[in-house]
């Protein structure tokens, strides 16, 4: 939660909704309601519905809070692109591997056909927004030589695809995922070291190329942290 020492009474009630709609988010998934929201955050439906608008709106600030702190190696602050590119990587990796995430995957997928619209609504607002936010990170690099001229909206679905792997897949069904921040950090390092091989230019490797040969490269053969058996599970429906 973030500190409130100094800050109004509405500054306040509006971070204690915030607050409330993350939680409630990851504890009912698409049941969460504006009332349940009221409720927890100790004001009025009337007041949650001034502050988000809409459910849609709800999922869009919920995700917005969650995915700022991924982001932000995102926006331009003088790291260099490769840097840049492993901490958003990094941080990636680390929300998928949190507990409530894994827990929230497995009731969202439970919950598909049912709530249709509102799973196309936090689609949008998550995994859309993400490749967007992305994208625009690559457009930049782009301009700046850092990475090959191509359609960045296409680099950053590519780029998120393979961060991804098959560990949210494994996580729903029960299967261990990469489960150590060890394990995390191969996967990112080789990921990222294939995608930059593949459409950097060189400048756009200078905060380290660290492959399958450098220090924290992941052990040849199946995905860090997994044994054959994991590496042959088939990739389920999202």
């Amino acid at each position: 939660m973030q500190e409130t020492t100094n800050r109004s009474p509405a500054d306040r009630r509006q971070q204690r909704m915030r607050d409330a709609a993350i939680e409630l988010l990851f504890e009912m998934g698409y049941a969460v309601s504006m009332d349940a929201v009221a409720q927890r955050a100790g004001c009025s439906k009337q007041t949650v519905y001034r502050h988000f608008g809409s459910k849609e709106g709800l999922f869009r600030s919920v995700v917005n809070d969650v995915a700022a702190p991924i982001g932000a190696s995102l926006e331009d602050g003088g790291t260099d692109f490769a840097s840049a590119l492993r901490a958003f990587a990094l941080a990636h990796q680390e929300h998928l591997a949190q507990p409530r995430t894994i827990a929230a995957v497995r009731m969202f997928s439970a919950d598909l056909a049912r709530y249709p619209d509102d799973a196309r609504a936090l689609f949008e607002a998550g995994f859309e927004s993400m490749r967007t936010r992305l994208a625009a990170s690559f457009a930049r690099a782009m301009e700046r030589g850092e990475l090959v001229r191509d359609d960045p909206s296409a680099l950053a679905e590519m780029l998120l695809g393979m961060l991804v792997g098959f560990d949210v897949d494994r996580r729903r069904v029960g299967l261990p995922g990469r489960d150590t921040a060890r394990a995390r950090q191969a996967w990112v390092d080789r990921v990222v070291t294939a995608f930059l091989r593949a459409h950097g230019n060189d400048s756009s490797t200078a905060g380290g190329d660290r492959g399958p040969a450098g220090a924290h490269s992941a052990t040849p053969g199946p995905a860090a942290g997994h044994n054959d058996k994991n590496s042959t599970v088939p990739r389920t429906s999202p």
